[in-house]
């Protein structure tokens, strides 16, 4: 599992629940977040084209969709970031793409 702040990510089974390992509060994600989230987590600290993120999400960059991103970008830091305003963790890099900093 991947620990994102107070998070447990477990990848293969798609599951995010809180690092206490409680199952209560199990978070939602649809599969496009988790296309998105598992392409950013397995290049931690590299950044991720908004090209290479959109071809491994879509199978195909569309070069026009880039507000396509920011919408689910900011869906995922609402879920999964402790303060979605200040992300610490899903980072945009202007005019490049992203970054998933651990």
């Amino acid at each position: 599992p991947i620990t994102l702040g107070a998070l447990s990510i477990d990848l293969p089974a798609r599951l995010i629940r809180p690092a206490n390992g409680t199952t209560a509060q199990l978070i939602h994600l649809t599969p496009t977040e988790w296309r998105m989230l598992e392409v950013l987590l397995t290049h931690p600290g590299s950044l991720v084209t908004t090209r290479e993120l959109l071809t491994a999400m879509r199978g195909h960059p569309y070069h026009t969709e880039h507000s396509y991103l920011r919408i689910y970008m900011q869906q995922l830091r609402r879920k999964l970031e402790p303060d979605p305003t200040r992300p610490r963790y899903l980072l945009t890099e202007p005019g490049m793409g992203y970054r998933y900093m651990p």
